[in-house]
C-alpha cells in the first residue's frame, strides 16, 4: 500500500505474468517474419497469401474469445487460466515446426490451421491473468510490463531468427521458436499462482463448464451490468479497437513483403529489420503504461494515434531501405502507446468477475479486423502492384479511430481492490 491509500504493483508478480506474453510474441514474431515469404515463395498470389495469413485472426475472434469466456467459470487446481497454456503450447510449439518443413502449400496450411486454433485457446485466458491479480489503477503499468515481455520475447526470435534463417534456413529458426514457446511456459508455470478462490481444493473436482447446455450459455454469453452510459462506451471502445487494429494489422502483415518487393531488400535482412520494431516497443512499454495512469488512456492512446498518423503518411514517396530500421522503430515507440493501454480501457468495464469476457471481447474486436484487412489490402496491392499504399489505408483508419474517442466517457481508472 502506497502512501496514497493505493495499493502498489507488485513487480514480480507481473513480470513472472509476462512469461506467457513472452511464449507467445516468440512465436508470432517469426511467424509474421517469414511465413508471408514462404507462401509467396510457393508462387501463391498475394490475396490469396492474405487470406491464409488472416487464418489465425478468423480463430481470433472466433475460438479465442470463446476460450477467454469459459475460462471464467473454470476451476481446476491449477486456476482458471493457466489449464489453457499448459495444453494449448506444447502441442502448438510442434505445428510451429511443422510450418516450417512442410515441403507443400496444402501441409504447409494445415500446420497454420492448427497452430492458430491452439495458439487461439490459449491467449485470451493468458492476457485475463493480469486484471485477475491486479488493481484497476495500476493496470495500466501491469499491462506495459507485460507487453514490454512481450516485445523481449519479439527480440530474441527475430535477433535469433534472422541469423538461423539466414544461415541455415526456415527450420532452425522456427525450432528455436518453439523452443522459446515451452521454456517460458515453464516459467510462467512455476512462478505464477492464479488466487486460490480460482484454485481447486485437494479431493475437490474440476470445473469446467460444458457440463450442460444452460452452463455453456451463462460462460459464453455472461450477463454484463452495464448503464447506458457504460454500454455506449463499451461499443464505441470496441468499434475503436477494431479501427485501429485494421489499419495496423495490415502495416504489420506485410512489412516484410514491402521491404523485400518494393525496396529490394533481401528477405533475411528484412525480417531481421522488423527487430527494430520490438527494440521499439520494448523501449516504450513501461513508460506507456505509466503515461495512461497518469494522463489517462483515451488520452494517450489519442496521442499514440495521431503521431502515427503522421508518421506514416509521407512514408510511400520518401521510404527507403536505410530508412527501415527507423521507421519499425518508431512505429513501436508509438504504437505501445495505444495497445498498451487499450486492454485496461475494456477491462475496466467488467469487474473482475468477468475479465474473462472483456478479453474475448477484446480479441472479438481486435481479431475480426485483423483476419478481414489482410485480404482487403491484399486485393488493394493486387491492382496497385506496390505495398507501399499499406501507410495511407492504416492512417485513414487511424483517423477514424480517433473521431470516436470523444464520446468515449468509460475505462479509465477507479480503485477495485484485488
Amino acid at each position: 500500500m502506497s502512501a496514497n491509500g493505493k495499493t502498489r504493483l507488485n513487480y514480480a508478480q507481473t513480470f513472472s505474468i509476462g512469461f506467457g506474453m513472452f511464449a507467445i510474441s516468440a512465436a508470432w514474431a517469426l511467424y509474421n517474419a517469414y511465413v508471408p515469404i514462404k507462401l509467396k515463395d510457393m508462387m501463391l498470389p498475394t490475396a490469396l497469401v492474405g487470406v491464409i495469413m488472416g487464418i489465425d485472426n478468423f480463430c481470433g475472434f472466433t475460438i479465442q474469445p470463446f476460450f477467454g469466456l469459459i475460462s471464467d467459470k473454470v476451476r481446476t487446481r491449477w486456476g482458471r487460466r493457466m489449464p489453457f497454456a499448459l495444453f494449448a503450447i506444447p502441442i502448438a510449439s510442434v505445428c510451429l515446426m511443422l510450418i516450417a518443413i512442410a515441403p507443400t502449400a496444402p501441409l504447409t496450411v494445415i500446420a497454420i490451421i492448427l497452430y492458430a486454433v491452439l495458439m487461439s485457446a490459449c491467449r485470451a485466458p493468458i492476457v485475463a491473468l493480469m486484471p485477475d491479480v491486479t488493481d484497476s489503477h495500476v493496470r495500466s503499468q501491469a499491462n506495459g510490463i507485460i507487453n514490454f515481455m512481450g516485445a523481449v520475447g519479439n527480440v530474441i526470435a527475430l535477433l535469433a531468427g534472422s541469423y538461423l534463417y539466414k544461415h541455415y534456413g526456415m527450420g532452425p529458426a522456427f525450432i528455436s521458436g518453439s523452443i522459446i514457446m515451452v521454456v517460458a511456459l515453464l516459467a510462467l508455470n512455476l512462478l505464477v499462482k492464479e488466487p486460490d478462490d480460482f484454485r481447486t481444493k485437494p479431493g475437490e473436482s474440476a470445473r469446467i463448464p460444458f457440463v450442460s447446455w444452460k452452463e455453456l450459455k451463462q460462460a459464453v454469453i455472461p450477463k454484463l451490468d452495464l448503464d447506458v452510459e457504460s454500454r455506449r462506451s463499451f461499443v464505441l471502445i470496441l468499434l475503436v479497437l477494431f479501427l485501429y487494429t485494421f489499419g495496423g494489422n495490415a502495416v504489420e502483415t506485410y512489412f516484410s513483403l514491402f521491404a523485400v518487393h518494393d525496396l529490394g531488400m533481401e528477405a533475411a535482412v528484412a525480417g531481421g529489420s522488423l527487430v527494430w520494431y520490438a527494440i521499439g516497443a520494448m523501449a516504450s512499454d513501461i513508460p506507456a503504461g505509466w503515461i495512461g495512469t497518469k494522463y489517462g488512456r483515451r488520452n494517450t492512446m489519442s496521442v499514440g494515434l495521431i503521431l502515427a498518423i503522421l508518421m506514416f503518411v509521407p512514408m510511400p514517396w520518401v521510404a527507403s531501405a536505410p530508412l527501415v530500421p527507423m521507421l519499425a522503430f518508431g512505429y513501436g515507440l508509438l504504437w505501445t502507446l495505444v495497445y498498451v493501454n487499450a486492454f485496461p480501457w475494456i477491462a475496466e468495464l467488467g469487474g473482475r468477475e468477468n475479465t474473462g469476457a472483456m478479453t474475448a471481447y477484446y480479441y472479438l474486436a481486435t481479431a475480426f479486423a485483423a483476419s478481414v484487412s489482410p485480404a482487403v489490402f491484399g486485393l488493394i496491392q493486387q491492382v496497385t502492384g506496390t505495398y507501399k499504399w499499406m501507410f495511407i489505408y492504416a492512417a485513414v483508419f487511424f483517423a477514424l479511430a480517433l473521431c470516436c474517442m470523444p464520446f468515449i466517457t468509460r475505462g479509465e481508472a477507479e480503485e477495485h481492490s484485488v
